[in-house]
């Protein structure tokens, strides 16, 4: 029995615990989604062009998680039309160098990731060709997934294409779009110097810009 005026735990019903549970996994699962997302933002924040490597191989397994993010990128109307050569033969490299408009750091990279695209194969976005769209949105999953592994790189795109396609024996019907190089960083990356968000966001209409 219990004496008037205690206040006893009442059982919580199955109902209540599931409400429980649903408010607490929302507020676990909202600050997991903040977390990663600040996560993201840092990436890209701290990720810049490195041009000095260290002498030192990628391991093979890291190689892949990095051209599994450009896998996994969104293409105009799904078509993905990319192929990637990975190169990390010396010899074939430094060729690369010279390719590259003679650009030596090219060479020194413990990779190159040689971004193709089959201009057949894409979708047209508006009055441009969808697989210069596509390239970049996936040679820039590169950069943020190697960055977040340790990973340097440098989007090139100064290089005579038929140069690199007799390097490497690429059809005739696919685009050399980019060569990305990549290694762990002998450098940091160089200050950005980047627009303001008052420089570069309208609202609701162009020229409306919040003071």
């Amino acid at each position: 029995m219990t004496e008037r005026g205690s206040n006893p735990k009442r059982p919580v019903s199955h109902a209540a615990e599931g409400i429980l549970f649903s408010k607490g996994f929302s507020l676990l699962f909202s600050s997991s989604i903040l977390v990663f997302l600040l996560s993201i933002l840092d990436t890209i924040k701290e990720r810049g062009s490195i041009r000095r490597y260290m002498i030192k191989p990628i391991p093979r397994d890291e190689l892949l998680k990095v051209v599994e993010a450009a896998r996994l990128a969104q293409s105009a109307a799904n078509r993905q039309p990319w192929q990637f050569i990975l190169v990390t033969d010396d010899a074939v490299k430094k060729n690369l160098a010279v390719a590259a408009r003679n650009q030596r750091f090219v060479g020194e990279a413990a990779a190159v990731m040689v971004c193709l695209a089959n201009p057949e194969e894409s979708a047209r976005v508006g009055p441009f060709e969808g697989f210069l769209i596509d390239l970049a949105i996936a040679i820039e999953n590169m950069t943020l997934t190697g960055w977040d592994l340790g990973i340097g790189s440098c989007w090139i795109g100064a290089f005579n294409e038929n140069d690199v396609k007799d390097l490497l024996d690429i059809p005739e019907n696919l685009r050399v779009v980019s060569l990305l190089t990549l290694g762990y960083p002998d450098e940091k990356p160089r200050t950005k110097n980047r627009k303001s968000l008052k420089e570069i966001l309208h609202h609701e209409r162009y020229g409306r810009i919040e003071s």
